[in-house]
């Protein structure tokens, strides 16, 4: 059969058309089978943000092997991707292809919003200080976690010094995201050594070393402050800090500090602190000890940048802020100074605003004699130096000297010095203990103090000094209480309802562990009711309507007492209860639809239909108090709160011994039960019934004194309040 031109052409087209659909579909197949490109992720990070998400998905592993995209799809089908809105990537990899590690984290992102419902994980940047790979450590420095952390993916051994994306669950690095290219900064580096091309530092309370150029190093030594700027897992540019200053510090504020002979300095914001001696550590400004001259600062550009804290002084030197009792305030306006003989009298306006002067005697065993205008206090006879400091909103007047003489006017306006020896020695010790924690961390930096003399610390020159309390001093000399190797925050009160509580009562106000402190009974003998049990208003309301033989404190007057507001003024409760608003909003709460309580500013009401203790601490004491209005209820969080709100300032206390008092703004402890007189709906008064002087809170003192009379002595009495403590010698904790 012939074939013709035109049959030719026919076939010749459409066998080069079959020939090029062909073509195109192998150049497809070949194109599909082509991995894409980019950084792959490995399987045992999978599994670790699959575990941390508690799933049931199984993958097999090899030792550094990729996740396949088959075992994506795995993932994908197990945990229903389709619902949860993940992409399967159809079209973009084939069975066999290494997953990528920018899709993964998409599709884990997604996992995350549908999985972890309590938002366990998320992710933050850090930068790696050090890795130890037999702790499974990464010692981390920016962002949210700062310090050593246990790590999971093996990844983080392999990017020391450098910044990256990672994702977190608890206190666990999982995995690495990404490792960032930009410049990580540390500023005030404390440069141990320096060794040919090795820097050895310590930051943050972690040691590390890190390789440097040769030429980064020229003007570095060791022992020098120094900013290091790091990138790609290097250091990049090192700055040497150089300029140092010496002297007494006298007071740190937020922004500056003032150095005895140097004057005033603005603190840098990446201020660090390092102390150098013993164990190193990182410190905080509340560690700087005012009134020493333990530090020598590094200064750049006229603001410090580092205090080097080189060496540990006795802590045995208190500054003292006398205060303006009559205008309750910090500052006087003028003083009346007489020393060896001389009288001065200094007004604000005759010094300049940051003049310091200083008034003591050239005899050790004279002292200063100051009048403040309005002072109530019995001496004005004050051991040690007067500093008078001129700041603008007047003249500070501080009182520098030893702790054991701030001690002498301390113990006698904190316990009556008739009390039994071994009563005044305890409270020795907790003053000393109490003065001693307040010399390591300020309470008034700003204005270069540790205390004040009033009741917000321990109350000081109040009473006169008496041989009795000074003996107790004396013979005590040094002696502190310690928890933990650490001086105890040793809290104490007047007199137990013969119970007392735990540091919860002021719901976190306490900055440290204060358990070790007892809470419970206060008594002479094994009882038969516990502190916890005191917690149920029944048992506690037997207990407190009576006197109970062995508690150590039955016949004080204060041990048991009553309180009657015969007309209940609903105005004075609501203003009482704004100003409570105001000093503590979180403790006065509104009740809002739904029964959940607020913070929010406190309505008026015009009457109050139920008044209740709602809850109680350890010992009975109230913690919370509910005031039913015709318009709302609000909840009182805290006992010192609601000794507040439930105290009217015009009725009387009435004691066990029938004597009587009026408080003026609080009542004498949260130990009480309370009733209510009623008239329709609406309470129209109450009568508490309570007992005991003071928040309960560690050493009742008249319960000391009771066991002094008994011979007991100032060891056993504190290892009674403070269970959990040791005592130790000062000089001893100052390495002396």
């Amino acid at each position: 059969m012939r074939i013709d031109a035109k049959m030719m052409a026919k076939l010749s087209l459409i066998f080069f058309g079959l020939l090029f659909l062909v073509c195109l579909w192998l150049g497809r197949e070949q194109k599909k089978k082509e991995p894409p490109a980019g950084e792959k992720i490995l399987v045992q990070d999978v599994r670790i943000l699959l575990d941390a998400l508690g799933t049931e998905v199984i993958l097999e592993e090899e030792t550094g092997s990729y996740l396949t995209y088959a075992q994506y799809i795995q993932i994908y089908e197990k945990l229903d991707g389709q619902a949860l809105g993940i992409s399967d990537y159809a079209g973009q990899y084939a069975s066999e292809h290494a997953f990528l590690k920018k899709d993964w984290y998409e599709a884990y992102k997604v996992l995350l919003a549908h999985l972890d419902k309590e938002s366990s994980i998320w992710e933050t940047t850090v930068f790696v200080l050090k890795i130890n790979p037999e702790t499974k450590e990464a010692y981390t420095e920016s962002g949210a976690m700062q310090g050593a952390y246990q790590y999971c993916s093996a990844a983080f051994e392999e990017n020391a010094f450098e910044e990256m994306r990672v994702y977190v669950k608890g206190d666990k690095l999982l995995t690495i995201v990404e490792v960032l290219p930009e410049e990580h900064y540390l500023g005030n580096v404390w440069v141990m050594e320096v060794t040919d091309d090795m820097l050895s530092c310590f930051y943050h309370q972690t040691t590390f070393q890190v390789q440097a150029p040769q030429e980064h190093l020229k003007n570095l030594e060791r022992e020098q402050i120094a900013d290091l700027t790091f990138q790609d897992g290097g250091i990049k540019a090192v700055k040497a800090r150089g300029e140092k200053i010496h002297g007494k510090l006298l007071r740190v504020t937020q922004d500056e500090i003032e150095i005895e002979g140097q004057g005033v300095y603005q603190m840098a914001e990446d201020m660090e602190i390092y102390k150098l001696y013993g164990s190193m550590e990182t410190l905080r400004r509340r560690d700087l000890k005012i009134g020493y001259a333990d530090t020598d600062f590094v200064v750049d550009k006229d603001r410090i940048c580092a205090c080097l804290v080189s060496r540990e002084e006795q802590a045995d030197i208190i500054r003292v802020l006398l205060k303006n009792t009559a205008a309750n305030s910090n500052y006087h306006e003028a003083v009346d100074i007489r020393v060896d003989g001389e009288h001065v009298r200094i007004e604000a306006d005759d010094m300049k605003v940051g003049e310091r002067r200083i008034y003591q005697s050239e005899n050790l065993t004279d002292k200063v004699l100051v009048d403040m205008a309005g002072s109530d206090r019995e001496n004005n006879a004050y051991r040690g130096a007067i500093e008078c400091y001129r700041l603008k909103e007047g003249i500070a007047l501080i009182n520098e000297l030893s702790l054991e003489e701030y001690l002498y006017a301390v113990v006698p306006s904190e316990m009556p010095a008739s009390y039994p020896p071994e009563a005044l020695k305890a409270q020795a010790v907790c003053a000393r203990t109490y003065g001693y924690r307040y010399i390591l961390h300020a309470g008034l930096p700003q204005l270069g103090a540790h205390v004040d003399d009033t009741t917000a610390y321990q109350v000081y020159h109040n009473i006169a000094e008496n041989v009795a309390t000074t003996t107790a001093v004396k013979e005590t000399d040094g002696i502190l209480l310690l928890y933990q190797g650490e001086p105890a925050q040793n809290y104490y009160y007047s007199t137990s309802c013969g119970a007392g509580t735990d540091a919860g009562v002021w719901k976190g106000a306490a900055e440290t562990d204060t358990s070790y402190m007892y809470a419970g009974r206060v008594s002479g003998e094994k009882t038969d009711v516990t502190g916890e049990e005191l917690c149920q208003e029944e048992i506690f309301r037997g207990f407190i309507s009576k006197a109970h033989e062995e508690d150590l404190e039955k016949d004080e007057p204060w041990y048991r007492w009553t309180y009657t507001v015969e007309n209940l003024r609903e105005d004075t409760i609501y203003s009482r209860l704004k100003e409570r608003y105001q000093a503590a909003p979180e403790s006065v709460l509104t009740k809002k639809e739904g029964d959940y309580y607020v913070s929010e500013p406190i309505e008026a009401f015009g009457e109050i239909r139920e008044l209740t203790v709602a809850k109680r601490g350890t010992g009975g004491v109230a913690e919370e108090l509910f005031i039913k209005t015709d318009q709302s209820t609000i909840k009182v969080i805290s006992e010192y709160n609601i000794r507040y709100v439930l105290c009217d300032g015009l009725s009387s206390v009435v004691r066990q011994d029938n004597s009587s008092t009026v408080p003026g703004t609080l009542l004498p402890s949260g130990f009480f039960v309370l009733d209510v007189g009623k008239k329709g709906d609406n309470v129209v008064g109450y009568t508490l019934t309570g007992g005991g002087y003071g928040h309960g809170v560690g050493m009742s003192q008249n319960g000391a004194k009771a066991l002094g009379k008994q011979n007991v002595s100032y060891e056993q009495i504190l290892a009674l309040f403070y269970p959990g403590c040791t005592l130790a010698d000062a000089a001893i904790e100052n390495g002396q």
